[in-house]
Order: C-alpha cells, then structure tokens, then sequence
C-alpha cells in the first residue's frame, strides 16, 4: 500500500518522509517500532481492499455531474478594474487576520487556524474572477507589515498556480491556509533577525532556520490542519537539489504543494523590498527562477508558474522600441511576449505622455513596437501605486 498520511506529528517520530509505499513487513514493524498506531493510503497509487457497491457508486458519481451544474458552480469572469477593487479590501482583511493570529502565537494563546477559512474561499473565488488582480496588488508590500502581506501575496500566488495546474478546490484551500500561516514560526524569533539589514553570521541564520518547526509546533499544538497545508509550512524552504531546509529533502521527496510553495515564496520575496535589499522586477525575479529550475526548484512547476503570471506580470514597467515607458495591464496566457501596456511615460524626454492603451498582440495601431526590456518604476522615480490598472 501507499502511505500518504501517518496520523502523527512530525516532531515526534524520525520517520521524515510522509508519503511511500511500504516495502515488507519488516517496514511495518518498524513504523510500529516508531509509535505509529495508524495511516491513510492512496489507493490510487497502491493496493486497496475490495470496494463496496455503495463506494463505488460514491466515486463514480461526481464524474457524471452535467457541465452546465458546473459552470454555475464557477465565479463569473469581471474586469481587471473591478476584480482590483474587491482585492484590496480583500487584503486588507487577510492581513487583519494574518496578524491577529501572529500576535495570538506570540503571546502564547490558541493560534484558531480555522479563521483563515473564509478569507481563503475569497480569495480563490477572487482568482477564478480574475486571476491578474489580487496577486499582482497584493505585491506591492509596505515595509513595517511585510511578514503579513507577504503571507497573502503568496497565498494568492499559490491558488494562481494551483488553479494552472487544475488542481480542486479543496486542495486549493489547503495549500493557500498552509501558506498563509507558513511563517507564523516567526513570532518566536528575535524581530530584529527577521529585519536585520546585513548579513547574518552562521548562528544568526541558524536562529531563522529555526522558524519551520517553531510554526509547525505552534500550529500542531493549537490547530489541526490537512497533510496539505503541513507540508507547506514545513517544506517551503526545502529546495529541489536537496540544499534547503530543514530536512534537506530532495525531488519527489519533497510533496507537490511544498514544490509549489518554495517557487511562489521565493519569487515573491524577491519582488518585494527588504530591509538588505531592494525589490527585483517581476521579470528579472522569473529569470532566476528559470534560470534555478532542475536545482533550486522543480523545473516543470517553474515553467507553470511563468505561463501563470506570464513573462511580464500584470504592473510590471517595461521599456518599447519607441522609447517609452509603459505598464502591463492584461497578459495573453496564450502569447506571453505581448500583453496589453498603457503607455505613460517618455523616457528620453524625461516627460509624461497622455496615456495610451495598446494591445500589443494587434499589430495595427501600435506605434511603439514591441517589448525591449522589464525597468523598475525606482530607477524612473515613478510611483508603481500611482500606475498600477485599475
């Protein structure tokens, strides 16, 4: 049979590996040997004992569902400018919760995991309106509330590249919940660590480490959260050549949400200011990305995460052939290269220029050319929460 699930903390037992399909009966005695009383199988994956009539019927079933039953079931699709609107009260109010669970850890009382629930069917029902709305507001951060709004930013990146991967709604719940209170284990660090501007020494660093288990140990001790949402608490520093932390898994070792969460962990770190360093554009943060694929990540779910947010993320600026500057507003999912701009500024010229929306999949009308390069809105000293779409 495969294991998926062995009903036991991760803290309390050295069996680190949750998911394998047990070998003999000498691997059962010694899952015995090490205090575990029972685990859940994917069936799927091994062998299981005969099904009933009934359970057969019950897994069958949903498979004849009329398609118009689930087309009703799915938000409808609303405009950038409208989805964007609900978004930032939307993180506004997960922000809110983040944080009273973050002082709720460091005062010691009941992390209640279970009031993230409503915040995250929001969120995803906000992704399937519009997926180019919440993520791409959600990243721009401001300094004194980062270890919050980082946690949504990346929770609504991960229901983003979920939703890429056709994964189902309630696997979406689990991982965006398991994102959203992946670094709650930092209520337990020294706050000057986690916002110290330079380097860290070796023990320093060691300290910070230690924010994966202190998150897991607070949540299993307060909460009682899906394989799902533990796996990216613990695994979202784990990295596909084994280099990551805290048990230096490797590949396949490491689950599919914990490969997913290390990517939009990482890239939404690095579009964001820190204190010992400034913000990368959208499109250079994927270019390392790609570049870390096969080594620092899973190569294929990179590749996902590109098409997800698309070479030039929604708010990014970027340089034409012409000279100017504009901002995407629109991705085509379907020809990456050539998302819809508005066209701000003159960078020769150093002036503003009246804005022009263009579609840079049509080639009539469009007098500014292509895509040159991605530029920061810093390096122009222009405000990207003034020109961000609305």
């Amino acid at each position: 049979m495969y294991v998926v699930d062995l009903h036991k903390s991760w803290l309390t037992h050295s069996i680190w590996r949750q998911r394998f399909a047990v070998r003999d009966a000498a691997h059962v005695r010694e899952l015995q040997a090490a205090g575990i009383a029972q685990v859940s199988i994917d069936t799927r994956k091994g062998i299981d004992l005969p099904a009933t009539p009934i359970a057969r019927i019950d897994q069958v079933e949903p498979e004849f569902i009329l398609p118009v039953e689930r087309v009703k079931a799915q938000p409808r699709h609303v405009s950038l400018g409208e989805e964007r609107r609900r978004a930032g009260r939307l993180i506004g109010e997960a922000s809110g919760t983040v944080t009273d669970l973050m002082l709720a850890a460091r005062a010691g009382r009941v992390v209640d995991a279970a009031r993230l629930e409503p915040v995250v069917g929001k969120m995803i029902e906000s992704v399937l309106r519009n997926p180019d709305a919440l993520a791409p507001l959600a990243r721009l951060k401001r300094m004194d509330a980062y270890a919050t709004e980082h946690a949504v930013a990346t929770a609504a990146l991960i229901i983003a590249l979920g939703r890429q991967q056709e994964m189902s709604q309630p696997e979406l719940e689990k991982m965006a919940l398991g994102t959203l209170l992946k670094d709650i284990g930092q209520a337990a660090i020294d706050a000057r660590l986690i916002t110290k501007p330079g380097m860290l020494s070796k023990s320093e660093y060691t300290v910070v480490q230690s924010h994966v288990e202190e998150g897991l140990a607070v949540l299993e001790a307060t909460s009682r959260l899906s394989e799902t949402s533990v796996a990216v608490v613990l695994e979202h520093h784990e990295r596909y050549n084994g280099c990551g932390y805290p048990y230096r898994m490797a590949g396949d070792e490491i689950s599919l949400a914990g490969r997913m969460a290390a990517i939009v962990d990482t890239y939404d770190a690095m579009t964001s200011d820190r204190p010992y360093r400034p913000a990368l554009s959208p499109s250079l943060a994927l270019r390392q990305l790609y570049d870390q694929g096969g080594t620092q990540f899973d190569p294929g779910l990179v590749a996902a995460f590109i098409r997800t947010v698309g070479i030039y993320p929604v708010g990014t600026l970027v340089m034409m052939e012409s000279g100017h500057l504009a901002v995407v507003e629109e991705v085509h999912h379907d020809n990456l290269l050539s998302p819809v701009v508005r066209v701000i500024y003159h960078a020769a010229r150093r002036q503003y220029v009246t804005p022009a929306r263009v579609d840079l999949v049509r080639k009539v009308g469009n007098h500014y050319g292509q895509i040159v390069r991605a530029e920061t809105f810093e390096r122009w000293g222009l405000s990207p929460l003034r020109w961000q779409p609305a």
